[in-house]
Order: structure tokens, then sequence, then C-alpha cells
């Protein structure tokens, strides 16, 4: 039975210790990315693509379920417009009283929303603008919101994308005393696509209060319908998100798409799972 004082100690002096809440900003809740070791990718929609999610993150401590969608939509050639949602909710504890008494219990959570822009200034590049507003509650008393943005320049040819630009820049969150920033960082990423069906990425991501993550996944799709996934995701457990391997299998068919991750070779990300399923045209 965990006192809700001793909670909230233990999350404030972590997030004081690295300056940075709300480590959900930082997860992949796309099944493609997540099971290619968390690399970011261009959305391949010719006009529309709309998906949900559902996942279990890190069930062998936080068990987090993680439940959402997404909206991408080209207007014309050269501009899209995109929409997100995604909540984070945690295993519930017990609120104890001074006296000993349980006098309820609280979830914790956190809660994105947010509407992003892309305008291409040739065929090949352009520029993507996404604006987000974070709920986190960590406890009935300890409840904030903020903003912030992603802004990223890239490039997509035939056979090779690349990207760079910075995530979650904005506000910083207060739980009614001390601010705290959230893990806003710089984002590298690209890939190739050397012989059809095959494609290989990269990202490299620096946290601007300290830590470095980085990913590497390959995905080879079957006559255009079945996708094979892997990749490795590099990161400090302490300030980031930890160390895992990445297994995914995606099915696409009349626009369909069904995807799933799995991690391993994890102590803290283990048996983690993602599931997608959408439609694109």
């Amino acid at each position: 039975m965990k006192k809700i004082s001793i909670l909230l100690i233990l999350i404030l002096s972590a997030q004081a210790a690295f300056a940075q809440a709300v480590p959900t900003l930082l997860v992949p809740a796309d099944s493609r990315s997540l099971a290619m070791g968390g690399v970011a990718l261009p959305n391949d929609a010719s006009k529309l693509d709309v998906q949900a999610f559902y996942g279990m993150w890190a069930p062998k401590s936080a068990n987090t379920s993680v439940f959402g969608g997404d909206v991408f939509f080209r207007v014309s050639r050269r501009v899209a417009l995109s929409v997100e949602a995604r909540n984070f909710s945690d295993k519930p504890y017990d609120i104890v009283s001074p006296q000993g008494q349980v006098t309820g219990s609280f979830k914790p959570s956190d809660f994105f929303v947010g509407a992003g822009v892309s305008v291409g200034f040739s065929d090949a590049f352009g520029a993507t603008l996404k604006a987000r507003y974070v709920s986190s509650a960590i406890a009935p008393d300890a409840k904030g919101g903020a903003f912030c943005a992603d802004l990223f320049v890239g490039y997509k040819g035939e056979i090779a994308f690349a990207s760079a630009g910075v995530r979650n820049l904005g506000s910083q969150i207060s739980y009614g005393g001390a601010s705290y920033a959230l893990p806003a960082m710089a984002a590298v990423s690209g890939g190739v696509r050397p012989v059809s069906g095959l494609t290989i990425g990269a990202e490299v991501d620096y946290l601007f209060q300290g830590g470095l993550m980085a990913g590497l996944g390959v995905e080879y799709t079957i006559v255009d319908i079945v996708s094979l996934r892997g990749g490795f995701h590099y990161g400090d457990a302490a300030k980031a998100v930890p160390m895992y391997a990445s297994l995914g299998l995606g099915v696409k068919f009349a626009g369909v798409h069904l995807d799933a991750a799995f991690l391993l070779a994890s102590k803290t990300l283990g048996n983690t799972l993602m599931l997608g399923l959408g439609y694109a045209f």
C-alpha cells in the first residue's frame, strides 16, 4: 500500500533531479515506429490516414495503458493537416490518511491533444509544425497543464528520407508548487529504401536537460501486404526511454492496416505491446 505523500516525494524528486516532467511525451505511440526502435518515419499516405492505437507500456513496472488516435489529411499537393490525441493511465494507488486509513484511490494519467500542418516547399522538401496541449495528474491535488510544439524540416525522395528539428519545446508544467520543464529535445532521423520493400531507418535524439537516445530499425514488406519489422533503441533509463529491442508485424489490405509492436530485452520495458488499426489511401 502506497502512501500519497511518499509517492509525491518520489515523483517530484525524480523530476527535480532532471528538471523535466511528463516523460510519456517521449513514448512513440505509433506501432510501426515503435517496432523499428522508435525511429520517426514519414507518412506515405497520398490523401488520408486515420488510425487508432492501444497498448500496455512497461507492464512489468509502470503497467501503463495507452490509447488514442491520429488523423493525417492531405489538403493539396503541398499542404497536409493532422490531429492527434493520446492518453496514458497508470495503475491506481491507495490514498492513505495521516491516521493510516485508506480514504480512496487515484489513477495518475497524462493526456495530450494537438494539431499540425505540413507544408511542402517542393516535391521533396518541406516543414511540419505541431502544437500540443499536455495535461498531467500525479495526485488529486497535483495536476498541471502545459503547451508545447514540434518543428521539423524534412526531405523525402524515392530512395532516401531525412528530417531534423525539435520536439516538446514549450512552457513548464506546475503541479501546484515548483515548475518543471517538459522533455524538450533535438532530433535527427533518416533512412533509405535501397530495394523494393526494404526500409532502413535511424534516429538520434538529444534531450536539452541532459540525456541521449538513439534508434535503428528495419522493415521488409512482402508483396505490399505483410511487413516484418525489428529494431534497437538506446536510452538512459534515468533520463530518457530505457534501452530495448523491438519486433513488429504489419498487415495491409484494401487500405486497412493492422500493426503490432512488441518490446523485449529490457527489464523495464519488456513485454510492452502496442497495437494500431487504421485506414489509409
